[in-house]
């Protein structure tokens, strides 16, 4: 017979299973557009992100991922955080992650 788990440990166990996989933490990003990919739990009704403090935004499935198009950035550090809603309505967000952004051209060498 299976372990039951409290919320505290199901929630636990599904926050370790959410994690923006690109950008990498401290990633240097150097386009104008760029698509985040999220790993999220099998089974979760939705996944969103918020970028910089702002609003949730929905991320679409695809090839076992979550995805997220994010372009009108600007150069300088960035912060997202994920967020699963499970089927019985709650919500497990992941901890902050840090990227950069340098949209300038490099000088030739």
């Amino acid at each position: 017979m299976p372990a039951v788990l409290t919320k505290k440990q199901e929630a636990k166990r599904a926050s370790t299973r959410l994690a923006v996989d690109f950008p990498k933490q401290n990633e240097i990003i150097n386009s104008p557009q760029y698509t985040l990919r999220l790993c999220a739990p099998e089974g979760v009704k939705s996944v969103e992100v918020a970028l910089d403090d702002g609003e949730w935004q929905p991320c679409r499935q695809a090839v076992g991922y979550w995805w997220f198009d994010w372009s009108g950035f600007g150069d300088g550090e960035h912060e997202v955080i994920a967020r699963i809603e499970l089927e019985d309505g709650r919500k497990i967000a992941s901890e902050p992650h840090e990227f950069f952004v340098d949209l300038q051209p490099k000088p030739k060498a």
